[in-house]
């Protein structure tokens, strides 16, 4: 930060008919200008540009790269793009297109619900309740299966509804499962202890910021899937701000031939505070560019 410079007060006005001051005092008075003028100058002399410069956009946990605090990241860059046209084009799912119902699987058949009504559509949003004791409210988005070196990316925008933040225990919000009907997923958006965290096979938990019980999340991922590690990439960005970048999972982003999206309430039973989430909008395609998304992207 900048340090302010305070500027002496100004002098009184003379009364009029007073003395004229001596040239003596004129060269006085000139000198004691320049030097105000100059101080400020030589005060800031030798400052490096790196102390105007922005603080690191995030923090580098354990395990994954610190974002450069030199990376151009406009904040409001991807909701001004969602906001100003609809996403379209081969394999973009934009739930604000069209019927919304089109785009999912709300069937409520088995592996989506679970002790919960059947997730609603409600004016143009995705409903997901759980009661207490209740184990899941999903729905499938219609888009294919993603297999060993595809990439996608999501923008998300869900609202919580009391939802426990604060409990140690597991609950999912967003997941890519594999095909097998068994076993946590190679990724997923887990909310709890006060946090909402990127999980892998639930483990190797990657930090995505503070989470309060009705918080709106506004998030961006990026996965490269690969069952090798080294190739599996996993990027998330919340509200514009990178939070995830460039993380290998440990397990890789796949575990068998393919991942499926499903989106939703999926928890522990053994909670027993009723909860819900209302998705805004969800938009799903093969590059940054094609949800609107690019202007997010350090580059």
């Amino acid at each position: 930060m900048t340090s302010a410079v305070r500027e002496r007060p100004p002098s009184p006005d003379r009364p009029p008919g007073g003395p004229e001051p001596s040239r003596l005092r004129l060269v006085l008075a000139a000198v004691l200008a320049g030097a105000v003028i100059v101080l400020p100058l030589v005060l800031f002399a030798g400052r490096g540009s790196g102390s105007s410069e922005a603080p690191p956009l995030a923090t580098a946990s354990p395990g994954r790269p610190a974002v450069s605090a030199t990376a151009t990241v406009d904040p409001l860059a991807a909701g001004r793009a969602l906001a100003a046209k609809p996403a379209t084009g081969s394999g973009v799912l934009d739930s604000a297109v069209g019927d919304v119902a089109s785009h999912f699987d709300d069937s409520g058949g088995p592996g989506l619900v679970d002790g919960a009504p059947r997730p609603q559509f409600v004016g143009g949003a995705l409903s997901f309740a759980v009661p207490g004791g209740g184990k899941r409210a999903e729905m499938l988005p219609l888009v294919p299966e993603y297999r060993e070196g595809d990439d996608l990316w999501v923008h998300d925008v869900s609202t919580l509804h009391d939802l426990p933040t604060d409990t140690g225990t597991w609950q999912l919000v967003l997941q890519w499962h594999q095909e097998a009907n068994t076993g946590s997923p190679p990724i997923a958006l887990e909310a709890g202890r006060g946090r909402l965290r990127l999980a892998n096979v639930g483990a190797d938990q990657q930090d995505v910021g503070p989470l309060g019980p009705n918080d709106t999340l506004d998030v961006v991922l990026h996965i490269h899937f690969s069952r090798n590690p080294a190739a599996a990439v996993v990027d998330v960005w919340r509200d514009g701000v990178p939070k995830v970048v460039g993380f290998h999972p440990p397990r890789g982003t796949l575990l068998d031939r393919g991942d499926y999206l499903k989106i939703g309430l999926y928890r522990d039973p053994a909670i027993t505070q009723a909860s819900s989430m209302t998705t805004s909008r969800l938009v799903v395609g093969p590059t940054d560019a094609s949800i609107n998304a690019t202007g997010i992207t350090p580059r």
